[in-house]
């Protein structure tokens, strides 16, 4: 029985307010970019194209000639392109890569070899009808190719803005020091690759981390909140005794619920760090003030219920809340209370961050009944 029901014969008690209908949607205003492995494509087939806008075909690089590809057969990465446009996802061109980005310095050192690559960049990505293109270039701050990276990125934008394509990158704090905000300001958005701490002993990727990197990028690099997109990892690493990384212990999070369903809320499994869906869902929060998520990669995660994209998509939406828990603090106490009692009261400067965890009594409107529900199920 629902809890309207039982406050039927108070009805004249009730303060009526405007109906509301649901902020959740088909798609969720924010960007879901996840990564797809040029070296394990086959499950793209096994995607929910709905709870993506992105995918970056990872990695597509060049060859001694200067001249672009991935690992991906020409017919097959066509075909992944048409199915995503049908199902309005834009797919990007990923270059570089962790181990990828060795023979992009010979290439961009002077105007001229800049221009004939970035021609070969350009035929690539219009010759599969790709989107735009994703800088992820990681090397260290003393490597030559940051001081010619701003005028490579800037020389793309142009040529992108032509062809009516989009630009971004992938970063990290490692990777961003010697990149200025005004090169930054060319990218349409960015993907912050908040995982693979080396300097936490517990984790690689934990809440704290993720919250650490976004500040970064947003005060020092200057990048509008709008465009600053939180990278997760469907993956734990390994530690050892003495609590350093192990850079050679890695497990997908798919395999790491295969060994029990008590691992999918977890963020441990033995010596394996990985952030599980409760963690996942609380970065999804934060990204809602940002631009959204970021995935490496999408092949790592989980069927069905236990998919961490699943969980993402919720989160982001606002489909997935604790109820009673109006102000999305991710709790349900007294404070919530007061604050549906305000709002309904119309007190200056009252918002309910989730009105829809005040829908107590699921007919979509909030009302005295809501506020009664809600002091019944504290109570409880």
């Amino acid at each position: 029985m629902k809890i309207h029901r039982i406050f039927s014969i108070i009805a004249a008690a009730v303060l009526l307010v405007p109906t509301y209908s649901s902020a959740a949607g088909n798609k969720t205003s924010h960007r879901i970019v996840g990564y797809l492995p040029d070296w394990n494509y086959k499950p793209f087939s096994e995607l929910d194209l709905s709870e993506l806008t992105h995918i970056n075909i990872a990695f597509c690089n060049p060859g001694a000639s200067g001249r672009i590809s991935c690992n991906i057969p020409e017919n097959r990465l066509k075909s992944i392109i048409s199915d995503a446009h049908s199902n309005n996802v834009e797919v990007f061109a990923a270059l570089g890569g962790g181990g990828g980005c060795d023979g992009y310095l010979q290439h961009l050192d002077t105007p001229e070899k800049r221009t004939a690559f970035n021609a070969n960049i350009m035929d690539y990505c219009e010759s599969y009808d790709f989107d735009g293109i994703d800088l992820d270039i990681e090397l260290g701050s003393d490597n030559k190719i940051w001081n010619y990276y701003a005028d490579w990125c800037s020389e793309l934008r142009t040529l992108c803005d032509e062809r009516d394509m989009e630009m971004s990158t992938a970063t990290a704090q490692w990777v961003a020091e010697k990149v200025t905000p005004d090169t930054f300001a060319l990218f349409d958005f960015v993907n912050v690759m908040a995982y693979d701490n080396d300097e936490d002993r517990y984790s690689h990727a934990d809440y704290e981390y993720a919250v650490k990197c976004l500040d970064y990028f947003h005060n020092r690099k200057k990048i509008p909140k709008e465009k600053l997109v939180l990278g997760v990892p469907f993956y734990g690493r390994g530690y050892t005794s003495a609590g350093e990384l192990d850079w050679n212990s890695y497990m997908s999070f798919s395999d790491i619920v295969s060994k029990g369903n008590e691992y999918y809320s977890a963020d441990k499994y033995g010596d394996i760090a990985y952030n599980g869906a409760v963690t996942i869902s609380k970065k999804a929060k934060l990204a809602r003030d940002y631009g959204g998520i970021m995935i490496w990669e999408l092949t790592q995660d989980a069927k069905g219920e236990q998919s961490l994209l699943k969980v993402i998509n919720d989160a982001l939406r606002g489909d997935s809340f604790i109820a009673g828990d109006v102000n999305d603090d991710g709790i349900f106490n007294i404070s919530d209370l007061v604050l549906m009692n305000k709002w309904l009261l119309s007190s200056p400067d009252t918002e309910l961050k989730n009105w829809k965890a005040g829908d107590l009594c699921e007919d979509d409107r909030l009302d005295a009944f809501d506020l009664c529900a809600m002091r019944i199920l504290l109570i409880g």
